[in-house]
Formats: C-alpha cells, sequence, structure tokens
C-alpha cells in the first residue's frame, strides 16, 4: 500500500495553528526585545507567560551557557539560523539574561577550561543526594552558572529524562543513590538549587543598572606560560568597533627572552565578559577574560588549543590619566651570591629612572638599570652571599605598588602541578587532549616551611611506567612529554600492536628531573597522568 496523506483540512489546520503562535510570540517579544526584534525567531515554539517569552527570560546564564542552549535549539528542534542572527540572540540574551560578576566569580575556572584538578572545589559542601543525582555526570559549576525561577528548576528533571532517557539507571548504577533518581531530583536536588540559585538577586539587579564601562584604550598584560615561555608582560591597545566589539594588537615578551604578537577580536558580553579570538602567527587563541566593575582590570585564561585546557593564564590593567604603579616584577626569586635581570612593569613610570630610586630590599643591591618607554625598567641586581633568607619588596621612588622578591639559598625540593593531569589520544577519528606540566622549586624558609621560589630549570622530562597490573605496558603507547613539560597524547586507536588492540589509553607518571648541582644526584618529582578514550562533543561548559 501506498503512504497515506494528511487530508487537506488537517495540513490546513497544522499551518494556521503554527502561525497563530508565531504570532502569539511576537507580541510579547516586540514588548522584551530590542528595537530590531532579536528575539522574533524564538517566538514561533516560545509563547509569552507572565509577560516573559515562555523558558527563555526566565532563566539567565553565560554566553557559552546561551550558546549550549541555542545548540541544542538547532540539533533537536530544527531551528534554523543564519550566523548573524545567532550572534545577536547570544549577544541580546547575554546582556539582558546573563550573571553579575559575583555570580560567574566562584565558577569562573570552568569557563576558562580549568578541568583537570578542581573536582574537590567542585563537589565541595555539596549535599551527598545532590551529588549523586546531578554532579556524577557534569560538574556543579555547569548548574551554578544558571539562575532560574522555582518553575524552570522543576523543568529539568523532565528535561534530563527526555534526552537522557537512561538518567536514571544511569545515575543510580554508580552507588551514590539509595532513593530512585526522580525523587531525588523532584524533592532534593531542585529545591536546593532554587534556594541557592534564583533567578532574581540584588548583585544582578545591581549591576543591570550599572554603567557600561568602555574597554578601549591601552592595556598593560601580565601572564604566565606553563610551558616554554614562563612569566611574560605585554601590551594590549584596544579599539572599539561599536555595540560592544573590539579589535586589538598586542605584543608579549617572555622570561625565556621571546616575544610575539598577535590581533584580536572581541565581543564584550554582559558588560565584563570578555571573548575574543586572537591570531598569532598561524595559530589562533581563544581569550576567556573576565572585567571588574568599572572595565579597568580583566583577568582570565587564553587558550592555545580547539580542545583541551592548554593555556597561558593574563591579568590585564588599563592605563589610564593616573599616578605611576608596579604591577609586577619578574622573576620573583634570586638565589644568595646570584647577579640576575628583573624586569618591573608597570605603568607611568617616570623617565630615566636610576639605581639609587629602586629598593630591592636588604642584602640585594642594584648593579645597572635600562629602561623602555614609561612601563618597563630592566634591573640587574645581585644578592649577598651571605644574605639573609627571606621575603624582600622591590620599590621605585615616586611610584605606587611594591613587588615581592624571595632570596633563597639552596632548593630544597621540587614539585610538578598539576599533581593529576588527564588527556585524550586523537588525530584520526576524534581530536587529540594533551597535558601542560610545570615544575616549581621549593626552599625551606626560617621558620622551617616551604617557599614557592618559581620555576626552576633546566629540567629533563621523562615518562615512566606506573604499574597497575601484570604486564603494563601503557608507557609505550600513550604519548611522550616535551621539553618543555607538554605532555602530547598519541593518535587515537585500536592499536594492532597492543594486545586485544587496545587504543592508545593507560595511565603513567610524568617526572621532571632537576641537577643545580653536577656533582650531586638530580632532584626529582612525579605527577599522574590518565589518557582516557577519545571524546567527540565538546561542550563550552562541562
Amino acid at each position: 500500500m501506498g503512504q497515506r496523506r494528511a487530508p487537506v483540512s488537517t495540513l490546513v489546520a497544522f499551518i494556521l495553528i503554527s502561525f497563530s503562535c508565531f504570532l502569539r510570540g511576537t507580541a510579547g517579544a516586540q514588548e522584551k526585545a530590542a528595537a530590531d526584534n532579536t528575539l522574533l525567531v524564538c517566538t514561533a515554539c516560545h509563547v509569552p507567560k507572565d509577560g516573559k517569552l515562555d523558558s527563555i527570560e526566565s532563566v539567565r546564564m553565560t554566553p557559552e551557557g546561551w550558546r549550549m542552549t541555542l545548540s541544542r535549539m538547532v540539533r533537536n528542534h530544527g531551528l534554523q539560523l543564519k550566523e548573524d542572527d545567532a550572534h545577536k540572540i547570544l549577544k541580546y540574551l547575554s546582556d539582558n539574561n546573563g550573571l553579575a560578576p559575583s555570580e560567574v566569580t566562584p565558577f569562573e575556572y570552568v569557563l576558562e577550561e580549568r578541568n583537570s584538578t578542581l573536582e574537590g572545589r567542585d563537589k565541595a559542601g555539596l549535599p551527598a543526594n545532590v551529588i549523586g543525582a546531578c554532579v556524577q555526570c557534569h560538574s556543579f559549576a555547569r548548574i551554578g552558572l544558571q539562575r532560574r525561577t522555582p518553575e524552570m528548576w522543576k523543568r529539568l528533571p523532565d528535561l534530563h529524562e527526555y534526552f537522557v532517557p537512561f538518567v536514571a539507571s544511569d545515575t543510580s548504577s554508580a552507588g551514590n543513590l539509595i532513593d530512585p533518581w526522580r525523587q531525588v531530583a523532584t524533592q532534593e536536588a531542585v529545591p536546593y538549587f532554587a534556594k541557592r540559585f534564583p533567578f532574581e538577586t540584588p548583585a544582578w539587579t545591581q549591576w543591570q543598572a550599572a554603567a557600561k564601562p568602555d574597554y578601549s584604550g591601552k592595556w598593560l598584560v601580565v601572564g604566565h606560560d606553563p610551558a616554554k615561555g614562563g612569566d611574560y608582560t605585554g601590551v594590549l591597545t584596544v579599539t572599539s568597533a561599536g555595540n560592544d566589539q573590539y579589535t586589538g594588537k598586542f605584543t608579549h615578551d617572555f622570561e625565556d627572552g621571546s616575544s610575539v604578537s598577535g590581533t584580536t577580536e572581541a565581543v564584550l558580553y554582559t558588560k565584563y565578559q570578555w571573548r575574543g579570538r586572537a591570531q598569532v602567527a598561524d595559530r589562533t587563541e581563544v581569550e576567556i577574560f573576565f572585567g571588574n566593575e568599572n572595565g579597568t582590570k580583566m583577568h582570565g585564561r587564553r587558550l592555545l588549543t580547539p580542545v583541551g585546557d592548554l593555556g597561558m593564564d593574563e591579568t590585564l590593567y588599563k592605563v589610564g590619566g593616573g599616578g605611576a604603579q608596579l604591577v609586577t616584577a619578574i622573576p620573583k626569586s634570586i638565589q644568595a651570591g646570584q647577579t640576575i635581570k628583573v624586569r618591573l612593569f608597570g605603568m607611568n613610570f617616570p623617565p630615566n629612572v636610576s639605581a639609587d630610586a629602586i629598593s630591592p630590599g636588604d642584602g640585594i643591591k642594584v648593579e645597572s638599570v635600562s629602561q623602555s618607554g614609561d612601563n618597563t625598567v630592566i634591573a640587574e641586581v645581585a644578592a649577598d652571599t651571605d644574605g639573609k633568607v627571606g621575603p624582600r619588596s622591590v620599590k621605585i621612588a615616586g611610584v605606587d605598588g611594591e613587588q615581592p622578591l624571595y632570596l633563597y639559598k639552596t632548593v630544597d625540593y621540587i614539585s610538578i602541578t598539576p599533581e593529576r593531569g588527564f588527556g585524550r589520544p586523537g588525530g584520526t577519528r576524534g581530536p587529540k587532549v594533551n597535558q601542560q606540566f610545570e615544575a616549581e622549586g621549593f626552599t625551606h624558609g626560617p621558620d622551617g616551611k616551604p617557599v614557592n621560589i618559581g620555576r626552576v630549570g633546566p629540567l629533563k622530562w621523562d615518562v615512566a611506567e606506573r604499574v597497575s597490573r601484570i604486564g603494563d605496558d601503557d608507557v609505550l603507547y600513550v604519548g611522550h612529554v616535551d621539553p618543555y613539560g607538554t605532555f602530547i597524547a598519541n593518535v587515537d586507536g585500536p592499536n594492532h600492536e597492543r594486545e586485544h588492540s587496545e587504543s592508545n589509553v593507560g595511565d603513567v607518571w610524568v617526572e621532571a628531573w632537576y641537577q643545580p648541582d653536577p656533582s650531586k644526584p638530580p632532584m626529582g618529582a612525579r605527577a599522574f597522568m590518565l589518557l582516557m578514550p577519545p571524546k567527540f562533543v565538546f561542550n563550552p561548559i562541562n
């Protein structure tokens, strides 16, 4: 038999009902949306309820959260959007239904993709059943970066059961729940979230009323590259392109003597969330920065790869017409009997800073000085051989601020961060996820407590087997670590050279060896490295 067609009357009725839904939504959207009817496309399905577009205007999220929602609308509900319209909707929702700075601060790390060592922080203080029902599948930060009305919180269990039909069995099989998942989700998790993360908050009300800052101008950059470069300074010059869009040019000068320059294009969401895409030679970097309340300071991460958490930490200071200020000194430690060059970096330095104007602390003498513009002074300093171990402060006469400089005699041991890292093989079916490690030296202070004196080197990096079974051979297949502490995962499998054609997954030790005195054995440290199966879906918020 041929396929039956719907009667014409049924099709007409469906079209009329759909068009009626569209018209009913349009009136509400015109009242709430911007002059160009930004949310008009949403109103075909989301009708007004209590003066708001249902489901949309009863939720507040970060740009990443709204991006995930738009992706779901396209993927699961057939929404068709042009790229420009998608950007407009994302901007509108982030600005008008976003989060205040204080609401984002506790969970910034997940937006910056700091995912390897924060499980303890993510679960700290949560009720056990909230962990069992929700946090064993995704981070608590993903929930904490949302604000919903009570009704919208109540809808979440239904949404989960619709999109993840096996959520009850999956969560219960882990052994973290005694009662049925839906019972815990509706009776414990939802009330907890509705109370802790309400839709209306004083912080958001105050932030909506705050003045919008202008981010154009000159910014000083202070950053840290845990790989080859180390600490760095730089200058970012930002130009406004209108509608919270900015372009910029920057330079970065690294501790190892190298320099790079690049350009960036960024959008400022919610008056403080800078999301940029920078180009440095042939590499694209993603900027995830958060501004302060008056737009004079930003902090965040510069992500170096499309997936994973390889990145550099940055703090940016807007240069204004105020007084001179010292914002950093690089490096922050000096060994007794050593002569080094210390970079003093800040804004509005007086011209011709002399050696006498710099005070590095007792037991440390300024030998010579060179200056580059009004933001950089290079001071060559020497520490006495018998200088007293302990903290010092570097100051410049006539310049506000001081920076720490620690005088030490010996490196007593080294340590690797993070202590636990993870990666994923890739390159054929999915992307690789690599892990950056960094080794720092420690000395025992006058009170016997360890003091971090910063990066040490040169180092020898290696990978060793972490024996967890008979015939363990993971070290041969999972990957290698480069001379700068970056663990580079192997290609994804299956690998026919391995028993049972296993993929290139497993666990190993990453080791760093430091030998400051050739006549003595090197000191070493190790960190755990887990290589997991490839991943194919990378959400903006995990």
